[in-house]
């Protein structure tokens, strides 16, 4: 186990190593860290190992910062430079809530990003400023129904988060279209365990529980053909409104020759623009209350919100997290290789 301070130490400066500015550094550190306190391991520290090449060979500009490409009252267009991506998309969702302070709700949108880690993270930075937040993003090719021969659109994910008084749980939702995210088949892959056989289809295009398999196969859409659609159009929705590139076009290779130009939409609503703030927790209040406290099964478990399991993982992780042993594997390699040191 490690404390989360030194946790993030490290990984800053294992992003100091490879390029990366001190700004760019401490946000991916900060929020790669968070997540993994949170539970979301696929979604951590793991990912150095695909941020880290990118930025060696420069196809992730660390040095990178995101502008202001088109710039009007509640709408704007970031070209993130192909930096980072957990920094270009903290700098558009700040962006957001500004833009919202003064117009009640605003969207900004990003090309030429990168993988930016889990997308909670960035709903949860525009609730803790006061706004209900959206983040939509489109990701490698992934994903494909049912006897496909091979991926056809990204995982894309979505996160939606809302504001909380400080005595209640701050309702955070963060799910991928596909019936699990792509990042636990590649832990199953590293831990040499099977995967449960709806998730993923074959290069066959058959159900199968190999997650070697299926990771040269795809993920399933969660749904069926919900889950397709709608990341169908959050492909719109990121790259057809901003021009990145579509999600079936972007490489999930980190030794990949070109960037990733990703795309990203972040919509930001301020929870006091159409009634007071008081109304709106009490209403949230009760809504919370209706899910708690709803009639149940003996056998059920408690009905949760949005959030509330990774809330309760991160007070657990609070002082250390645990990383499974083939995580621990992977950073000591990557700081052997990088020349920093992995301290555990």
């Amino acid at each position: 186990m490690l404390t989360p301070d030194a946790l993030r130490s490290w990984t800053t400066r294992i992003l100091r190593q490879t390029g990366a500015s001190e700004e760019a550094a401490d946000v991916t550190a900060r929020l790669l860290v968070d997540t993994s306190r949170r539970g979301l391991d696929s979604h951590g520290v793991v990912f150095l190992s695909f941020y880290l090449p990118r930025l060696r060979a420069g196809t992730t500009r660390g040095d990178a910062r995101p502008e202001i490409a088109v710039d009007l009252p509640a709408l704007a267009l970031v070209d993130g430079h192909d930096g980072l991506g957990a920094y270009v998309a903290s700098f558009a969702m700040e962006l957001a809530c500004d833009k919202a302070a003064s117009a009640g709700a605003a969207v900004v949108v990003v090309r030429r990003s990168s993988h930016f880690g889990a997308a909670s993270c960035y709903a949860e930075l525009a609730a803790r400023r006061g706004f209900v937040g959206l983040v939509l993003s489109n990701s490698d090719p992934g994903m494909a129904p049912a006897g496909a021969l091979g991926p056809i659109l990204g995982t894309n994910p979505l996160a939606l988060a809302a504001p909380a008084p400080t005595d209640v749980l701050l309702p955070s939702l963060d799910i991928a279209t596909s019936v699990v995210a792509q990042g636990r088949i590649i832990l199953a892959s590293r831990a040499g365990t099977t995967i449960p056989g709806d998730w993923a289809i074959g290069p066959d295009g058959h159900p199968t529980d190999d997650p070697d398999e299926a990771l040269a196969g795809s993920v399933l859409p969660m749904g069926g053909h919900k889950g397709l659609g709608l990341a169908f159009m959050i492909d719109v929705l990121t790259a057809c409104i901003g021009g990145s590139l579509l999600s079936a076009d972007i490489s999930g290779d980190p030794a990949s020759p070109t960037p990733q130009d990703t795309g990203h939409f972040f919509l930001a609503v301020r929870a006091d623009a159409l009634r007071s703030l008081r109304d709106y927790e009490d209403s949230l209040r009760r809504l919370i209350g209706i899910v708690h406290g709803a009639p149940r099964a003996d056998w059920a478990e408690p009905f949760l919100i949005p959030g509330e399991r990774e809330a309760v993982v991160a007070a657990e992780r609070a002082d250390a997290i645990p990383l499974p042993e083939p995580t621990v594997a992977l950073l000591r390699g990557l700081g052997d290789e990088y020349g920093i040191t992995f301290p555990a």
